[in-house]
C-alpha cells in the first residue's frame, strides 16, 4: 500500500503530519528529547526493528528534525532546533494519554521542573498578550498562505460559529 503525502495541501497540519503521523517517528523524537543518541540506544529503548529506524532516521534527517553528528568512530543522533520544537507536541500528547488512558497505578512518567522537582502544570492556550483562552474563545481567520478554497472553508466555519 502507497502511503499518501500531504505536502501539497494547504494546511499546515497535513504537512506536518507527513513527518509526525507516524508513530515511530514520534517515539523516536520523544527518545531524543529525552537524550538518547546512539542508534543502538534507540532501538533498545523502542525495541523495534534495525532496518524500520534505519528509515525513520534517514526521514527525520531528511526533514531537518535530527540530525547525525561524529563523535570520534561513533554516530550520534541530535534534535535540530526545528526537533526540539516538537516538545510542546509530546508533552500535550502525554499529558493528553496520562488524562484520558491512564494507568491504574498512575502515570509511568512525570514531567518535573528540573531545579525545583514541581510537576508540570498542564498545558493551556494563551494568546500572544498572555491572556488565557479556552477552547471556546478561539477562532480561525485567513492566513497569508490561504488559497482559495482554504478561505472559503474559514468562511463557512466562521458563519456556523457566528451562529452560535
Amino acid at each position: 500500500m502507497e502511503r499518501v503525502s500531504f505536502e501539497d495541501r494547504n494546511c499546515s497540519i497535513a504537512r506536518a503530519l507527513d513527518v509526525l503521523g507516524d508513530w515511530w517517528n514520534v517515539l523516536i523524537i520523544r527518545e531524543a528529547l529525552w537524550g538518547t543518541r546512539k542508534f543502538d540506544d534507540f532501538q533498545r529503548h523502542l525495541g523495534m526493528s534495525k532496518s524500520i529506524l534505519s528509515k525513520r532516521l534517514k526521514l527525520l534527517m531528511e526533514h531537518d528534525i535530527l540530525e547525525k553528528r561524529s563523535q570520534g568512530s561513533s554516530v550520534d543522533y541530535q534534535l535540530t532546533t526545528k526537533g526540539r520544537e516538537v516538545q510542546a507536541i509530546i508533552v500535550s500528547l502525554l499529558q493528553w494519554g496520562d488524562r484520558w488512558y491512564p494507568q491504574a497505578e498512575g502515570p509511568p512518567v512525570v514531567l518535573v521542573n528540573r531545579h525545583t522537582r514541581a510537576p508540570l502544570a498542564p498545558l493551556r492556550f494563551q494568546d500572544e498578550q498572555g491572556n488565557p483562552l479556552e477552547l471556546a474563545d478561539i477562532g480561525l481567520s485567513a492566513g497569508p498562505g490561504a488559497n482559495e478554497e482554504t478561505r472559503e472553508r474559514i468562511r463557512q466555519i466562521q458563519c456556523l460559529h457566528a451562529v452560535d
